[in-house]
């Protein structure tokens, strides 16, 4: 876990009062009281470690969550002031921070974001593994195309790490292109994934996925792309380009379930065309990355 962007007091307690492992996000607000996801659970947190009261809670001033982005920022805001824009930062290990505030606009577009009122730090786990139970019906008889239906926080970038390396293990002819926009899933640092994606992988980060996927496709002629949260129309126009050009795809989507997806006016394309060989909607309960279903390009439950 990567606590150096947190005041002193705060990681070192941390250290002490918690298993890190377990730490999936760190929520602070400005004025109220500090939270913690741990181990797929909510709780305040204080001096004392977890707490079911906010009064025992450390208490978050717009002083500590500045500082943590200027630390976030390695003392340069103007260098992530794109992503400020977008509402998140992006920093090593693949831990990333949204962010809340006053909206700045210039000429119609944002120009940044000020006076921050709450952060969102979520932590990046590596689960070898914890994908088996999508692997044999997302690649038997062949890979497949694959949509993970996911609600927030269920696990779903977790899961797609673990399918890229496995999938990348099936062989040296199996490329794989990742479209790791916000540097989650690979985390890469000058370069390098800190992640474990497997071998035959290549990365592009940082950039929309419709303009990745149609590049990578390009210039990097990949058999597999894997890409998370599907939600512009680009993103799944492009998706479908590159799935009638042969590309075979795995990606995720924030939905309830299928019957929330199909309510989405944006994947009507995708489903009426059954691009999709494979949906697999996940859960939290009873711990989160729960497969709670497999299904097929009509929706018939494999299991």
């Amino acid at each position: 876990m990567n606590a150096k962007i947190l005041p002193n007091k705060i990681a070192e307690t941390i250290e002490r009062k918690l298993n890190c492992e377990r730490v999936y996000e760190i929520r602070l607000r400005a004025d109220r009281a500090l939270t913690v996801n741990y181990g797929g659970n909510f709780f305040y947190f204080g001096q004392d470690g977890l707490c079911d009261l906010p009064s025992k809670a450390f208490k978050v001033t717009s002083q500590i969550l500045h500082d943590i982005i200027v630390k976030a920022s390695d003392y340069s805001l103007y260098t992530v002031n794109r992503n400020i824009c977008d509402g998140f930062v992006t920093i090593e290990g693949g831990v990333r921070i949204g962010i809340t505030g006053e909206y700045v606009w210039e000429n119609d577009r944002i120009k940044t974001i000020k006076n921050f009122s709450g952060l969102t730090i979520r932590f990046p786990h590596e689960i070898r593994g914890c994908a088996n139970n999508l692997f044999k019906p997302f690649t038997s008889g062949g890979l497949k195309n694959c949509l993970i239906i996911s609600p927030p926080a269920c696990g779903k970038t977790t899961m797609l790490r673990d399918l890229c390396r496995s999938i990348s293990e099936m062989g040296p002819d199996n490329n794989v292109l990742l479209v790791d926009e916000r540097s989650e899933m690979a985390a890469c640092l000058n370069g390098v994934p800190q992640l474990d994606i497997g071998n035959n992988v290549d990365v592009i980060s940082n950039c929309d996925k419709a303009t990745a996927i149609i590049r990578g496709i390009r210039s990097m002629n990949p058999h597999v792309i894997i890409t998370d949260e599907l939600a512009q129309s680009e993103d799944v126009e492009a998706v479908y380009a590159a799935a009638c050009s042969g590309v075979k795809i795995i990606a995720s989507v924030h939905a309830a379930d299928q019957y929330d997806l199909m309510n989405k006016t944006t994947f009507d394309n995708l489903i009426k065309h059954r691009m999709f060989a494979r949906y697999a909607v996940l859960s939290d309960k009873p711990t989160i990355g729960t497969v709670s279903g497999v299904y097929d390009e009509n929706f018939g439950r494999i299991y």
